[in-house]
């Protein structure tokens, strides 16, 4: 596999990086910085990792763990949002439209009114917007409301999330930054006594960082709960698309979903990479090789031609896909995971519209102010309740309209109907 060098923003300096530990601070006395191999103090009654130094935090934001495969009996609904980009506004409107979220609950107090639906949200919650953190808190408080109600609430992760790993917060804006820095860096500070923690980060977003990192506040809670795949009855969900290789070099969804989960969570091979940067046994490299380091462990299933990235179903926006090996590979890749069609985010489209004989469906609208500001559209899907039964499938606006699936044909429309 080969790996990209990360570039980070120009906007931020290369600053002194390392994985620091810290003891907390105690009364009376000075806060200590603890500088260990593989962030493990000596006396393990003083060590306490950053990734839990903010347990009601962590709490707030966690999602419950959902199964890769998750069936569709009686007329349960499947419904999916696309890309949020931090639009709050355009996030709830969505919402609304899918029937989860109970339009007379208010913004602090949001109630989850989709019974047993199973709602995904295929990924890019964050970038590009000023409100990633109210979004990630409404899911999360929703997704935890929708299970002990009979439902599913299910998070794919997208290309962004993939990106914040790395560190890369090109498309992170300023006011989201700041959320990140008074929610997360302050209570940081507060917690650990001392401000040292920003030190392997410094320059880079350290509050944002230190929370989206493998490893990192949110690792646990948040992000290895969500999928790079899933299947929902007879569909097939991801960001951006799977082809025969990502199915042959994992050998299925679950696998890729398993090796994710476990890179969020361990680090273990980059905090040993860093080390090996590091003269005299010091853990300090610059900001730009601890991103290149994150990129060079991170799984093949989350890198640039991975599952969150490619675009050979949803490119051109609205139209049919350009590349002729495209019906064919989405044909194979049904087959394989035992799915009738292939909903994705991704690309842009104008509305939600499908493609390649009705079986791929393209979902992102673009509707955050900082994409297109698009209208919110929800693609609902209905098990038909009984053996051989087809799936229902409509188009959800906001007028109150169910559009039916043959309406948002891309241009096959012109093959069956002239």
């Amino acid at each position: 596999m080969m790996h990209r060098a990360v570039a980070l923003s120009p906007r931020f300096p290369k600053p002194t990086l390392g994985l620091l530990s810290y003891k907390r601070a105690m009364p009376g006395a000075t806060a200590a910085v603890c500088r260990a191999r593989h962030g493990v103090h000596n006396d393990a009654s003083e060590f306490f990792p950053i990734s839990s130094a903010l347990p009601e935090l962590e709490e707030e934001f966690t999602i419950p763990s959902v199964p890769d495969k998750i069936e569709l009996k009686g007329s349960r609904r499947l419904v999916a949002i696309g890309d949020v980009h931090g639009d709050m506004s355009k996030l709830r409107r969505s919402l609304h439209i899918a029937g989860v979220l109970d339009p007379g609950s208010s913004r602090d107090n949001p109630r989850w009114s989709g019974g047993d639906t199973v709602c995904v949200q295929c990924g890019d919650v964050l970038d590009r917007g000023d409100q990633e953190l109210d979004c990630w808190r409404l899911l999360a408080d929703l997704a935890r409301q929708a299970e002990s109600e009979g439902g599913t609430f299910a998070f794919l992760l997208g290309n962004h999330e993939a990106m914040n790993f790395e560190g890369m917060f090109h498309y992170a804006w300023a006011d989201a930054n700041d959320d990140f820095e008074r929610e997360i860096g302050s209570s940081l500070d507060e917690a650990l006594g001392t401000d040292k923690w920003r030190e392997p980060y410094d320059g880079n977003l350290p509050a944002r960082w230190a929370a989206l990192e493998p490893g990192g506040i949110f690792a646990k809670a948040l992000l290895s709960k969500m999928k790079v795949a899933m299947v929902v009855g007879r569909t097939l969900l991801v960001h951006g698309g799977i082809t025969r290789p990502h199915l042959g070099y994992y050998g299925g969804i679950e696998a890729m979903n398993t090796t994710s989960q476990k890179w969020i969570m361990e680090q273990q091979d980059i905090r040993e990479e860093l080390e090996s940067f590091a003269p005299g046994g010091k853990p300090y490299i610059d900001a730009q090789s601890r991103a290149n380091v994150i990129s060079r462990s991170m799984p093949k299933c989350l890198g640039g031609s991975s599952p969150l990235w490619i675009r050979l179903y949803s490119h051109p926006s609205d139209s049919q896909p350009r590349n002729p090996v495209a019906q064919g590979m989405l044909d194979f890749v049904l087959s394989e995971t035992g799915a009738d069609r292939m909903v994705m985010g991704h690309t842009p489209q104008n509305q939600i519209n499908s493609a390649l004989q009705g079986r791929v469906w393209r979902i992102d609208v673009g509707m955050s102010k900082g994409m297109m500001n698009g209208t919110p559209e929800v693609l609902e899907i209905v098990s038909p309740g009984c053996a051989g039964g087809q799936d229902e499938i409509w188009v959800l606006t906001e007028s109150g309209q169910r559009i039916a699936a043959w309406e948002r044909w891309s241009m096959e429309r012109d093959l069956f109907f002239d």
